[in-house]
């Protein structure tokens, strides 16, 4: 597993701007983060993995690889309703699901050179035009597939759970204040998400 070349950089900045974070980069020495190399897959499992734990969205996710095999948008899309259903599925994350490989087979995208050479905003532009991604699926996207260092998913539950607990004794951080916090991780505010998903789940998150 090889990290992003600015990730010592990254954690020597966090640690001297934020000494709360650097306790949580301390305690995690060994942590590191790296692609899957999969964007398809890193999409399907962000679908998955939606407003639920990362414990639950583990045990869908092997169901539907026990099921389908191999990951790819034809065979998701030559699988029934019925039987990604019984994986754990809604009936709406089915639908964004094949409304990804439908994307995915229509646009031709069959490797990682449909993304190189984008900026992230181009990219995150064009995914939310796929329904049932929105912002945060689109976010996952650039923090777990293109390995942007500086995205802040302002909605994301557990991001803001291990803020509450570091910076408020648990209790609920204004926005505002949530705003003010992540300001100070710039540029590297994915980095110090890493570190706070890491801090509250025995499961390393990674889509």
């Amino acid at each position: 597993m090889k990290n992003p070349d600015y990730w010592q950089d990254s954690l020597n900045y966090l640690t001297r701007a934020d000494k709360n974070l650097g306790r949580i980069i301390s305690q995690f020495k060994n942590y590191s983060i790296s692609s899957r190399g999969e964007a398809y897959e890193t999409l399907v499992r962000s679908i998955v993995g939606q407003q639920i734990s990362i414990q639950a969205a583990s045990s869908v996710w092997n169901k539907i690889v026990a099921l389908v095999k191999t990951i790819e948008p034809n065979k998701v899309l030559l699988t029934s309703r019925e039987n990604l259903k019984l994986c754990g599925l809604s009936k709406q994350k089915i639908q964004y699901i094949y409304n990804i490989s439908e994307h995915f087979i229509a646009n031709n995208i069959i490797n990682n050179s449909y993304w190189e050479g984008r900026n992230y905003l181009s990219i995150y532009k064009e995914l939310i035009t796929i329904k049932g991604i929105g912002p945060w699926t689109a976010e996952m996207f650039g923090m777990f597939h293109l390995l942007e260092k500086d995205i802040f998913p302002l909605k994301d539950v557990g991001v803001i759970r291990a803020m509450n607990q570091l910076y408020n004794d648990g209790k609920k951080l204004d926005i505002d204040k949530i705003i003010e916090i992540s300001d100070t991780w710039r540029p590297y505010r994915s980095v110090a998400c890493w570190f706070l998903w890491r801090s509250i789940d025995s499961e390393e998150v990674l889509y």
